[in-house]
C-alpha cells in the first residue's frame, strides 16, 4: 500500500502465534500488517542459538529494507514473541527506529509463560524513550480463548484512543 494513512502492525513471528494475534488485531482496527523481516533467523536450528545470543547481548539485527513505515500512520503496534523475558531482537530493532518518531506505539507480545511481559515492556519503553501507548501479552495456550478476544478489543480501543488524543 502506498502513502497509507491506516494504522500499522509491524509483526515478527517465528511460530505463527504472533502473526495470528496481529491478524486478529488488524481485523478489529483496519490496520495493515507489515512483516518484520531479517535474514538472521532463517537457518533451521541455528536461528535459536542466534536468537539467544542476540537477546543476551541486546543485539539489534539488521532488517530487510522497508520494514519501518511510519509516514502518516496514526499509530503503530510492534507485534513479537517474547524471548528470554525480552522482545524478539528484530522487533527491538524496529522499536529502536520508532524512537525517532512521535507516532503512538503499542506492543503486542506472545509468550509461552505468564511471568515474561513486565521485563519486556520495560525494555521496550527504555528503547523507545517513552511510555508505550498500550501493551498486551497473549500466552500461546490461551490465544483462542474468549478472554483473549476481550483483551484484544481493549488493546485496540487503547490504540485508537491514543491516536485520537495525540498520545505518543
Amino acid at each position: 500500500m502506498s502513502a497509507n494513512t491506516s494504522p500499522a502492525i509491524l509483526c515478527f513471528s517465528k511460530s505463527g502465534h504472533t502473526r495470528r494475534a496481529a491478524d486478529t488485531l488488524a481485523q478489529r482496527t483496519v490496520a495493515e500488517v507489515i512483516p518484520i523481516e531479517t535474514d538472521r533467523y532463517k537457518v533451521p536450528l541455528l536461528w535459536i542459538l542466534r536468537a539467544i545470543w542476540d537477546v543476551g547481548r541486546s543485539h539489534l539485527p539488521p532488517l530487510t529494507g522497508g520494514n519501518v513505515v511510519t509516514a502518516n500512520r496514526p499509530w503503530i503496534v510492534v507485534a513479537c514473541p517474547i524471548w528470554a523475558d525480552q522482545p524478539a531482537s528484530p522487533a527491538r530493532s524496529v522499536i529502536n527506529a520508532l524512537a525517532a518518531t512521535a507516532t503512538p506505539v503499542g506492543l503486542l507480545t506472545t509468550s509461552g509463560g505468564a511471568g515474561e511481559p513486565l521485563k519486556c515492556v520495560a525494555t521496550c519503553e527504555t528503547v523507545l524513550g517513552r511510555r508505550l501507548a498500550a501493551s498486551l501479552n497473549i500466552q500461546n495456550k490461551i490465544e483462542d480463548a474468549p478472554e483473549t478476544d476481550k483483551r484484544l478489543d481493549a488493546f485496540a480501543h487503547a490504540m485508537m484512543t491514543s491516536a485520537s488524543q495525540g498520545v505518543a
